[in-house]
This record gives C-alpha cells, sequence and structure tokens, in this order.
C-alpha cells in the first residue's frame, strides 16, 4: 500500500463483500507494481513492498475472506502462501547485509577486515536468493496468479449462495473481525516471558500483525486520535518481535555457515563469526527481556476497555 493505511475511503453501511474486494484491489496494484519493480531492480526495497504487498494480501484473505467465494479463497490464498515462501530467503538475507554493515563500521579496522570476508559471504547468498525470486516471479505461475487475481477482483462472482457476511454492512463486519483478532492476541501472550519457546512469540507476532492490519484497513470507519494509538502500539510490538524473529534466523544461518566455511575462511573471519554469534544471542536475550513493555499496555484493563469502547463489544467477550 501506498501507506500504513488503506487509503480507500470506505463507508460504514456499505457491504461487507464490496469494502473487502476494494481493499484487495488497492493491495493488488501495489503488489503487481511491486512484481514489476522487482524484476529490474535488485536493490533490497522493491522486495520489501513485495513482501508487505503479499503478506496483507494473504492477511486479508485469512481474516476477510468469508465475504468471498469460498473455492476461489482456498486457491488464492494458496498461491500467495506460496509467493511469501519464495520472496523469504532473500528478504532475510536484505536484513543481514544491513545489520553486517552497520556493525562493520563500528568495528576496529583489522575486526572489520575479517567480518567483510563473511559479509561477501552474505552477500554471495543473497544475490543468488534474488535469482530464485526473479525465477519464480517471472515464471508461468506467477503470471497466471495475478492476471486471474486481477479479473478475479474486477468480476463479483455470480453465486447461488451469497458468501457468508457479504452483505453485512461494513461496519459491523469490521467490529467483529477486530474483536476476534484482538482476542486471538489477550489468548497467545498470555502467560509469555523471557523463557517462552521462539514458536510461542512467533504465534503472537503473528497475531499481533493481523490484528494491526485489519486497524489499518479498516482505519477510515474510526475516529483517527482514537485508532491512531492502537496502531502505533502494534507497530511497537511488531518491531521488537521482528527483530526478535530475525536474530533467531540469522544465528541458525550463522551455524550453518560456520560449519561450511570452517575450512575455507581465515582464523580472523572465523573468530568475526564467532563474536557476531556471541553478539545475536545477547540481543536475542534482551528483546525476550524487554517485549513485554511492548505488549503490556496492549493487554492492559485500560487497553481492554478502549478496544471495547471502540468497536461496541460486548464486555463479557473479552474476557483474557
Amino acid at each position: 500500500m501506498k501507506n500504513s493505511s488503506s487509503p480507500v475511503h470506505l463507508d460504514p453501511n456499505q457491504p461487507a463483500e464490496e469494502a473487502v474486494r476494494s481493499i484487495l484491489v488497492e493491495l493488488g496494484t501495489s503488489l503487481r507494481r511491486s512484481v514489476d519493480l522487482t524484476v529490474n531492480n535488485s536493490g533490497p526495497d522493491p522486495l520489501h513492498d513485495l513482501r508487505v504487498a503479499t503478506r496483507r494480501t494473504r492477511s486479508a484473505l485469512s481474516q476477510l475472506g468469508a465475504v468471498l467465494p469460498a473455492e476461489e479463497v482456498a486457491t488464492f490464498a494458496a498461491d500467495f502462501t506460496w509467493l511469501g515462501e519464495i520472496t523469504g530467503p532473500c528478504r532475510d538475507l536484505d536484513v543481514w547485509l544491513l545489520d553486517l554493515s552497520a556493525r562493520r563500521d563500528d568495528l576496529a579496522t583489522d575486526k572489520a577486515t575479517a567480518l567483510s570476508q563473511f559479509e561477501s559471504e552474505v552477500r554471495a547468498a543473497r544475490d543468488r536468493a534474488h535469482a530464485e525470486v526473479v525465477l519464480g516471479i517471472t515464471s508461468p505461475r506467477c503470471r497466471r496468479l495475478l492476471e486471474s487475481w486481477e479479473a478475479f477482483l474486477s468480476n463479483q462472482s455470480a453465486t447461488a449462495e451469497p458468501p457468508q457476511d457479504a452483505d453485512t454492512p461494513l461496519k459491523v463486519f469490521a467490529d467483529e473481525r477486530i474483536t476476534k483478532a484482538y482476542q486471538r492476541v489477550l489468548r497467545r501472550g498470555r502467560d509469555l516471558g523471557a523463557e517462552s519457546p521462539p514458536e510461542a512469540l512467533h504465534r503472537l507476532r503473528i497475531a499481533a500483525k493481523k490484528l494491526r492490519y485489519l486497524l489499518e484497513f479498516f482505519r477510515s470507519l474510526y475516529r483517527a486520535e482514537s485508532i491512531d494509538p492502537r496502531i502505533t502500539e502494534l507497530k511497537g510490538l511488531q518491531d521488537v518481535l521482528g527483530e526478535l524473529n530475525d536474530r533467531e534466523i540469522q544465528r541458525e544461518r550463522l551455524t550453518v555457515m560456520t560449519r561450511d566455511l570452517e575450512a575455507t575462511v581465515g582464523a580472523d573471519t572465523l573468530a568475526a563469526m564467532s563474536d557476531l554469534g556471541s553478539d545475536l544471542d545477547h540481543r536475542q536475550r534482551e528483546l525476550r527481556h524487554t517485549f513485554r513493555n511492548h505488549f503490556d499496555p496492549i493487554v492492559s484493563a485500560a487497553a481492554q476497555l478502549e478496544y471495547r469502547a471502540l468497536f461496541d463489544v460486548n464486555a463479557s467477550r473479552y474476557s483474557p
């Protein structure tokens, strides 16, 4: 999307299906543009935009798909999952290269040189991953996906039985979906702490991201002074959990690369890699101990009251 929230102006009384299609059309425009830019530009920004548009589309299908024909939703969901999977490794390496460059700038010359040798290995892996991305997004499968997706969004299906909630007034539909997403965040975060397994923190990250996307999709239905702070809180939580996930991926990849490069790089580079691993471990511990500083305000008693007031739901539905 052009910014963090949907630029589509939504009418609280319009049918939910009509609104969801409008949101998906806007995402589709961003998706198509990002695909073209990624093919023609090897830099990290177009790929990042493609990843964001893909994630938002997948989130919209999973959370709002009940207003669309179920069979088509299932097919497109599988295809967009594939698109997310083929672009993931390259984006992970882009993030790591940015981190390595910043780290190298803070090191003494000899240590920076040693780290640069490892950085070149990561860059080579990134170039290979980007070539795989281009291969995927220029493939017949991706071309068919984009063409069929655009055709689907521009032609409302004439089904004998309208999809569930298709004609529900949008504000009613949005309130319900946001309420369910918030309840999921409450459940996912219950009892999580510094020693929680990575999988549990990852599930919370996904739940928070889905809630944020809903708030952004439907932002025009609510007062900005009420909804924007909720979005900002979720962004802060995502920054912490997202970095934790990045560090976890980097640590796993570093372990593999250390084993693979042990016989081909010098002792100074191996030492730099060992120092990097220690710093990744330290940063993960820091993030684990601080994430609740961002999470607790989102699920506090006061926050739950604010969500109830904003989305006009029965208090009993918010039991943590």
